[in-house]
């Protein structure tokens, strides 16, 4: 079982997926948005349960990032935190 708060590559397998969450609706390759449009803390569960590796899954926490948009491999500058 994976440890919660753990952050792994399954953030690249999650971001496949649009978010079906109506206020989030984060597309393919984005994070998951709170209501204010900032980076969620963990992706919502119904998106992380698309994944079948993830479905019993209590949480997936997202990567830190400092804008939206960010490629999956971009690494945000050293010392800015969203």
């Amino acid at each position: 079982m994976k440890q919660s708060g753990v952050v792994s590559d399954d953030f690249k397998r999650v971001e496949s997926h649009d978010c079906s969450m109506s206020t989030c609706a984060a597309p393919a390759g984005s994070p998951c948005r709170t209501g204010k449009n900032k980076v969620a803390i963990q992706y919502h569960t119904a998106r992380f349960r698309l994944v079948p590796q993830l479905a019993r899954t209590l949480s997936v926490p997202t990567p830190r990032r400092t804008q939206a948009g960010l490629g999956l491999d971009r690494a945000a500058p050293a010392g800015e935190r969203r």
